[in-house]
């Protein structure tokens, strides 16, 4: 298992390297018999940053986020589908995805975006909370490290290279067999393969001749990479070439000077002549993958080729462990690179603020009940219905749109025609490359007659010529080289080609006779140009090598050198005229790779790259490689074909990074590509992707311009993503949180300039941005630093940021704070003309005031808020203002004026429909509502609500909704209506969903649950059970094992009632397993005993609840030592037991319950217990002791009876010790005090008529039949006879 992005560099080589040995036929047959399984296990886990060790909290928060998300796996697989894989299944409890591949490709990709670490990243944007993105110091500890099987993704490589068909390998060792259908190979000859259905042998086709044959599958090694199959299976072509020279030079590149080894004597054109022992300076770069380079002789200064076997190193300076393989001025210009129009970022910061804070007045808040305060944003303008994905990502600018859609968009010029953009695509700076040229703009065409050739003197002096023969470069010269035919077209604009090659022969001969030759060359260059055009190759051809023949020092314009060598180059490999080819070949590698800031001046120029890039591959030549991708990236960015671009962009940034882990040192790139593949992502619409690549830009001099262009860059694409991230209602826009790392890099950068204003603003976006997520602590800093740098420009820029943060101390609960602040903003404004922000300040004033218990005041504020909106005529703040009025009145008990305000209030918004106030519009008629409710008007109170709800509904304000649609079901639940009330919870549930808030989603289940339960019936019990089943899931996604062990046993409760005792006491379980896992035993202990308590509660089967009694919630309460549930539990055990007859039991937890209760304190317990102890001694026919605890718990009572229950209470207790002794322990006389003292009792008692009648005919048998006493009895009947003659009478009167 490897990681795919973590603090040490990985090794992406080793997610495609073979091994050095053959590939055994076991291995080959496993993958054409598909035995290998196709899935493939994806893990990650957090870590921390500093300590690179594992981070428990972080784990278990990303683990609740796929929880939540894997019920809607369409986000995940959309983020896998950019990362070029198919999701088979998540996993959230073990952390890890299962993805399969389908083909090559797809495996290519994936372990392209592993090994530069956007996997990682994706997975982060995707699972980590906002809260991480809003904490810089939480988010520089928050690393994330991604795990694959590569052994097994190298099989499935294998294996899907076979299913393929054919595939590229490089052989192992040269051939060694006679056999006329083997094929003839050399080592490290390049052959395409295809399985034939033999275990030991392939068809091989040699890429360097064509020829056909079967070869070993041992002698074959399959190219490590998928990059390489994909490049040779794109581009094919020859892969031959003469093999490489031994040479001096150990290091893949470098510069600095050589000396010569040989006496040379040139025997082609520009070669540099020398001597033995004569010091040459390397002009450019030495590549040892190349055989000859560019030397300038010390001696001398000539410049020209040198072959690099006739050289030393001397002074050699190898670059490959800086991994150096671009000039200063290619990495300068590759930073710069952007695949659009530059566009004006002026505006953006505005955008993102959109805030009227300092025009629009804000409303008030009455209590937690209301909406959160509402942020006043105006409404996104109606677009016209067209490409979703173009007018998400289309933007105002001066020059041409350049839409950012899925497909291939090339900035060109209109001018061409679609034939000149196949074969010539202009590249994005068509314009400027004649900013400087403007003497050719203003001088006439130049028309060449067919006999305007008269005299050298005329050749001699023509403009033209003149400028053409110029003896070495110059700027003026750039547009005969490059790729538009800039200089033709503008010198020959409107001119046919025929024509146009009749001109240029005539200018041809005319410089032959005027022994013109630099002019000569450069003719003959621009007729090949125009030939090779026309795929006339053979005049192509025959016009290059007579531009070579001419005699001048090839180097003095290095441009046309190139160009020349290049063109005609790629002329011989269309003609394959492979005798010419070799040299030349050669020759044209060194002034392509060697020779920094190369301009393309033909798209044949690919050619003679791709040949580079297979030398590149056969040599297994990193830096060679690095090198020719970089100029195929080059070539492809110039032509403006960006897919095309993209994958030579990977891997040049893939190389950088493995060249890096393989020299063991820290990642020194010539330049950071992520930058740039973070706009190509976003040209291809792969949205997760562009932004990993930007999260890992590391440039360290990125401009402000370059922050800014992130910040847009990040918000078109998370736009694109704003199903997956949008949080809360949509109708909000919120941003995502992430959008704060690039803002606060834009302010870094910022602050280390002069320009305030900027500054100002990003701290007010940031601040905004913070607000909108919650962070009200970040954004009070942020707010401050606003007012800090605006105060520095003029007031007015210091006013919104002022107002800003007296708006957040307000929602921080800091009035007083606030209000210090907002008072010299009112002082200040009197001197100005400014009366809507008068307005502003006093009603964030009278706010301030309200909260401070300041009534008055608060009115008197509101009141000049008033006035100035009405003196204004701003209907929309008139509302606001009336509003809050309302608010005060209900904050301080006046409904009646409440209602006035409200009713002006709602008759101002009715009018201004069109403006952005429904969450405002709805807010009034919910405090109308109230100010309704507070006079019991129920009618006017569902009338406002429900009016309220319409607002939201039409303006499909899904918080607005949300707000309304509760208040209604609990105020139909106080009216005990709950069918309205099940209706409007559901709405509730539905809004929740489509706010993706499961924790709103999951309470309002619960509440559904109650409801439906509390209908009794056998329906209403089972859609119960499926919306608490509905929580319970929920409740697991998030991760809440609380809330989640409490479900299940309210799901165990609801089976109780509808009599399915097993499933629920399979759910009870559930719940105490659940419980356990918190950690908590207090918390393990309660869902025992309420498991129990629905038993011990019911009318069945109560013995089932011992076991969670004495088994489970006993034992923790004793292991924490907490008395009062230990006596509680131990009571209802003592019940339980006595219910089921089996008192001798029950009678030792009764005497725990008599220890317990006296360690906890409480008199009451005491009685309680020794009460119950006695009844358990009754029950067991042990009356002595019975009658011992009876009267131990008489003598816990007071001594003073505190009320009348306690004195029935004395009435039964005696009687039952006075029937004790009288009928079991056969004492008449100890029953007769008993009974006594019953009496006393009783006629405290006066309201128990029948028991004092019960204690009367007992004294009377007493004395009858026990202790004779005709009198005491008489007198006992006749009070009893009187009783009874009362109840009488009370039954017939009832009756």
């Amino acid at each position: 298992m490897t990681t795919g992005d973590e603090d040490e560099a990985p090794d992406p080589d080793r997610s495609w390297q073979w091994k050095e040995s053959p590939l055994g036929g076991s291995t080959v047959s496993l993958a054409v018999g598909e035995r290998f399984s196709s899935d493939v296990l994806l893990a990650y886990s957090a870590r921390r940053s500093s300590t690179a060790l594992p981070d428990p909290a972080l784990q278990e928060a990303l683990r609740t986020r796929l929880r939540v998300v894997e019920s809607n796996s369409q986000d995940i697989t959309r983020l896998f589908k950019d990362l070029s894989a198919r999701l088979v299944s998540v996993h959230a409890e073990k952390d890890s995805f299962v993805i399969t591949f389908k083909t090559v490709e797809e495996i290519w990709k994936f372990s392209t975006y592993l090994a530069l670490g956007y996997v990682s990243r994706c997975l982060e944007n995707f699972l980590c909370a906002p809260s991480v993105w809003l904490d810089s110091a939480v988010l520089q500890e928050v690393q994330i490290s991604v795990t694959v099987d590569e052994e097994h993704l190298a099989t499935m490589y294998l294996g899907l290279l076979l299913q393929e068909g054919s595939f590229f390998a490089k052989a192992l060792f040269n051939s060694n067999s006679q056999d006329e259908e083997d094929l003839p190979y050399r080592q490290n000859d390049l052959v395409m393969v295809r399985d034939i259905g033999q275990d030991t042998m392939w068809e091989g086709i040699l890429l360097a001749t064509g020829q056909h044959g079967l070869v070993p599958v041992h002698a074959m090694q399959p190219l490590p990479y998928p990059f390489y199959q994909w490049f040779l299976r794109k581009y094919p072509g020859n892969a031959g070439g003469p093999p490489g020279t031994l040479h001096l030079f150990d290091h893949p590149i470098g510069t600095g000077t050589c000396v010569a080894e040989v006496d040379n004597s040139p025997t082609g054109a520009d070669e540099l002549t020398f001597r033995r022992g004569d010091l040459i300076e390397i002009v450019g770069f030495l590549v040892s993958g190349l055989d000859w380079f560019i030397g300038r002789l010390f001696s001398s200064g000539r410049v020209g080729f040198v072959q690099k076997t006739h050289a030393k190193p001397e002074s050699f300076k190898p670059l490959d462990r800086q991994l150096v393989f671009l000039s200063e001025e290619e990495r300068a210009s590759l930073s710069q690179f952007n695949p659009c129009s530059d566009q004006c970022y002026a505006a953006l910061l505005g955008k993102l603020l959109q805030s009227d804070i300092s025009t629009v007045y804000r409303l008030d808040r009455l209590d937690k009940t209301d909406f959160a305060y509402i942020q006043n944003q105006p409404k996104p303008e109606c677009r016209s219905r067209g490409n979703p994905r173009e007018s998400l990502v289309s933007t105002k600018s001066e020059s041409a749109p350049c839409h950012s859609t899925p497909r291939q968009s090339v900035c060109t010029s209109p001018s061409l025609s679609e034939k000149e953009r196949e074969n010539e695509a202009l590249s994005f700076s068509f314009e400027d490359t004649f900013r400087e040229m403007d003497e050719f703009e203003e001088d006439p065409r130049v028309f060449l007659e067919e006999n305007s050739w008269e005299g050298e003197e005329a050749e001699a002096l023509d403009p033209m010529m003149t400028l053409l023969n110029q003896d070495c470069f110059s700027e003026h010269l750039q547009g005969l080289y490059d790729l538009p035919f800039s200089f033709l077209k503008t010198s020959f604009s409107g001119t046919s080609e025929d024509e146009l090659l009749q001109h240029l022969e005539a200018m041809r001969e005319g410089a032959k006779r005027g022994r013109m030759h630099w002019a000569h060359r450069r003719v003959c260059f621009l007729l090949g140009r125009v030939c090779a055009r026309k795929q006339k190759f053979s005049q192509a051809r025959v016009y290059f090598e007579e531009a070579l023949a001419v005699a001048v020092p090839g180097f003095a314009d290095p441009p046309l050198l190139v160009a020349l060598y290049a063109s005609l180059t790629a002329v011989y490999l269309k003609q394959r005229m492979t005798s010419k080819l070799s040299l030349t070949l050669e020759k044209a590698n060194a002034l392509l790779l060697c020779l920094p800031q190369h301009s393309f001046c033909s798209v044949d120029e690919c050619e003679v790259l791709k040949l580079v890039l297979r030398k590149a591959i056969v040599t297994n030549d990193r830096h060679l490689e690095a090198r020719a991708c970089y100029l195929m990236m080059d070539l492809f960015l110039t032509l403006g074909k960006m897919e095309e671009a993209l994958p030579f962009v990977e891997r040049l940034q893939f190389l950088t990074i493995s060249l890096s882990a393989e020299a063991g040192l820290e990642l020194l790139a010539p330049v950071d590509l992520n930058w740039m593949l973070s706009r190509l992502y976003h040209k291809k619409y792969l949205p997760y992707l562009s932004l990993a690549s930007m999260s890992l830009d590391s440039h360290p001099s990125r401009s402000l311009q370059d922050a800014f262009q992130k910040i847009d860059l990040f918000v078109k694409n998370s736009g694109r993503l704003s199903g997956q991230w949008r949080e809360g209602d949509p109708a909000l826009h919120t941003l995502p949180a992430q959008l704060v790392v690039y803002l606060q890099q834009a302010l870094t950068i910022a602050s280390q300039g002069d320009d305030l204003k900027i500054q100002r603003d990003l701290c007010l976006s940031l601040a905004s941005l913070y607000q909108q997520h919650g962070a009200l602590d970040q954004a009070v800093d942020c707010a401050k630093r606003a007012v800090v740098a605006g105060s520095r420009v003029n007031e007015e820029e210091a006013f919104q940021a002022s107002v800003l943060l007296a708006w957040l101390l307000l929602l921080t609960e800091e009035p007083g704070r606030a209000t210090a602040m907002l008072q010299p903003l009112l002082l200040s404004l009197h001197e100005t003309d400014s009366p809507t922000q008068r307005g502003v300040v006093h009603n964030l004033l009278a706010m301030c005031l309200r909260k401070a218990g300041q009534p008055q005041e608060a009115g008197r504020h509101f009141l000049g808020a008033l006035r100035i909106a009405q003196e204004s005529g701003n209907r929309r703040n008139q509302a606001l203002a009336l509003a809050n009025f309302g608010c005060l009145a209900l904050s301080v008990g006046a409904p009646v004026l409440a209602e006035r305000f409200l009713s002006r209030s709602l008759v101002l918004f009715s009018e201004l429909l069109e403006s952005p106030t429904d969450a405002e519009h709805v807010q009034v008629y919910l405090w109308l509502g109230r100010s309704y409710g507070d006079r019991d008007r129920v009618q006017d109170v569902r009338l406002c609500y429900e009016l309220g709800l319409l607002i939201a509904i039409t303006a499909k304000n899904l918080h607005s909704q949300l707000v309304v649609a509760k208040a209604l079901s609990s105020f139909y639940t106080k009216m005990q209506l709950h069918g309205q009330c099940i209706i409007y919870c559901e709405h509730c549930v539905s809004l929740s969903r489509d706010m993706r808030d499961k924790r709103l989603e999951g309470e309002f289940l619960e509440t559904l649950s109650e409801l439906y339960l509390s209908l009794n019936t056998d329906k209403s019990s089972r859609k119960s059970l499926d919306y608490t089943k509905q929580s319970l899931r929920i409740s697991i996604d998030l991760g809440k094992r609380r809330e989640e062990s409490e479900t299940w046993l309210q799901v165990g409760r609801i089976y109780y009632v509808m009599q399915e005792d097993e499933l629920a006491e399979m759910y009870f379980q559930a719940a105490v397993k659940t419980a356990l896992r918190v950690s908590d035993f207090c918390f393990a202990m309660s869902i025992y005993e309420e498991a129990g308590d629905v038993y011990f509660t019911g009318q069945r089967n109560r013995s089932a609840a011992l076991p969670f009694y004495r088994d489970g919630a006993l034992p923790f309460a004793r292991s924490f030592g907490d008395a009062h549930s230990e006596f509680r539990l131990l009571s209802k055990l003592t019940e339980l037991l006595m219910n089921s007859q089996q008192s001798g039991e029950a009678l030792q937890y009764a005497s725990l319950a008599v220890r317990i209760s006296t360690t906890t304190g409480d008199r009451l317990k005491e009685r309680v217990a020794f009460h119950r102890l006695a009844t358990v001694y009754f029950s067991l026919q042990q009356f002595e002791m019975a009658e011992n605890y009876y009267l131990k718990a008489l003598s816990l009572s007071p001594p003073v009876l505190q009320s009348a229950s306690e004195a029935r209470y004395f009435v039964k207790t005696y009687c039952r010790l006075g029937d004790l002794t009288l009928h079991r322990l056969k004492d008449a006389v100890d029953a007769m005090g008993y009974f006594q003292l019953a009496l006393a009792a009783a006629l405290e008692d006066r309201g128990d008529t029948r028991a004092l009648y019960i204690v009367y005919m007992k004294l009377a048998e007493i004395h009858g039949r026990h202790l004779p006493d005709k009198e005491l009895c008489q007198g006992y009947i006749s009070q009893a006879q009187a009783l009874r003659k009362e109840l009488s009478g009370d039954a017939s009167s009832e009756t």
